[in-house]
């Protein structure tokens, strides 16, 4: 058994892939502000010891040695924390330092690339919004990062004096009162964004493109969007199980 985890800024979402290669997915838990070990503990105690585990971690160092020394002492063995390559299963990686692309859009760039063979974005709606395109030939073409709808909120709150948290409000148009306000305006900036850039993308290339969306905030975005998309909650985990075949 395979445990592949998908490490994001405040969540973890995981999945194992057994020894005919069907992945189960498993509960997705927060891990921001909490001890690693514990929530290891909670997610992973109850599982057969893996073979290998594969990971995409954007939260940090500090995850990923808590989680290396958890896995070594609780199962012997060492994880492996997925780094994006220059080149790899179908992609070519458009960063000039190709490792400092994000380890969780090399992974969904891999996935795309699996489930379309023709231009892709792909657009990852979690703690930052990222939007990468992925062209017909596999040649990753970049992308952008925007903060996420509660990164929005959160710097509303902090950096304004007549805005406080009052937590989620509702949508509309045009809201009357400052928390529906606070929430509309963040929803719609989103969908803006990725509709002009993927708008853009498609004037760029002179041809259509799929969109393929993900990310925790995924399902509060598309139904605003103008673009029609193709929603993969498991994208991450999805090019992580492409990546345990073990063929670039």
């Amino acid at each position: 058994m395979i445990l592949l985890l998908d490490v994001g800024n405040t969540r973890i979402k995981w999945a194992t892939v057994d020894d005919a290669g069907i992945m189960t997915l498993g509960r997705s838990l927060q891990h921001a502000g909490r001890d690693i070990p514990s929530v290891a503990e909670e997610a992973w105690h109850s599982l057969p010891r893996p073979e290998r585990v594969i990971v995409s971690n954007v939260a940090g160092r500090g995850f990923e040695g808590a989680f290396r020394v958890w896995a070594q002492s609780v199962w012997g063995m060492e994880p492996r924390f997925i780094v994006a390559q220059s080149k790899g299963w179908g992609v070519t990686n458009a960063y000039v330092e190709p490792d400092r692309l994000g380890a969780d859009r090399w992974a969904a760039l891999v996935a795309a690339r699996r489930l379309d063979k023709g231009d892709v974005c792909i657009i990852d709606c979690g703690t930052a919004l990222t939007i990468d395109a992925l062209s017909r030939s596999g040649k990753h073409l970049g992308g952008l990062i925007v903060p996420g709808l509660a990164l929005m909120r959160q710097s509303l709150i902090a950096n304004t004096q007549g805005i406080s948290d009052e937590g989620e409000g509702t949508i509309a148009l045009l809201a009357r009162c400052t928390r529906d306000a606070v929430t509309g305006g963040t929803l719609y900036a989103t969908v803006a964004v990725i509709d002009r850039v993927i708008t853009d993308i498609v004037a760029e290339l002179g041809r259509t493109v799929t969109c393929v969306i993900t990310g925790g905030d995924a399902e509060r975005i598309m139904p605003l969007l103008t673009v029609k998309c193709r929603y993969e909650p498991d994208l991450v985990l999805q090019g992580l199980k492409i990546m345990a075949e073990g063929k670039v």
